[in-house]
């Protein structure tokens, strides 16, 4: 599976702070570089992210592919949340969104690992590349938004 780290820190804010930020559902379409519509009964405005909840959404990959997620928040502890995919565009998607204090604020870290439908030579052809794009622009946007 490949592995994806980007960490980023965020000034003048603490830990839960960020965490929290991040827990707020609607701040997930905000942060993400490309249009995201939720599906079924989900409201964004009143989305909390909780243990155990699912979601399903729809990604419009460079804005134009649209792509249908179903995902799981697997953990919530007092520093990180776990989400992961039951299915949608990947074979595998798992999602580990962590925060620790840091001086002067706080170090916000994405680890994701994935593993693409084509297998290695997709992930090495385009989809490494595309989740590099997508976190960096998230983590950007966050930064912007937080800081």
């Amino acid at each position: 599976m490949a592995v994806l780290l980007r960490s980023t820190f965020i000034p003048g804010r603490s830990p839960a702070q960020v965490l929290d930020f991040c827990l707020e559902g609607s701040n997930f379409p905000k942060i993400f570089p490309e249009p995201v519509t939720p599906l079924g009964e989900i409201d964004i405005n009143d989305l909390r992210i909780a243990e155990g909840r699912e979601f399903r959404f729809r990604h419009w990959m460079f804005g134009v592919i649209p792509a249908n997620w179903k995902v799981v928040i697997r953990e919530v502890g007092p520093s990180h949340f776990v989400d992961e995919m039951l299915k949608g565009p990947m074979r595998a998607f798992r999602h580990e969104h962590r925060v620790e204090a840091a001086e002067g604020g706080t170090l916000y870290t994405d680890r994701v690992t994935y593993q693409a439908l084509g297998g290695a030579p997709l992930e090495w052809l385009l989809v490494n590349a595309y989740m590099r794009r997508i976190f960096q622009a998230r983590h950007r946007n966050m930064l912007e938004m937080l800081a």
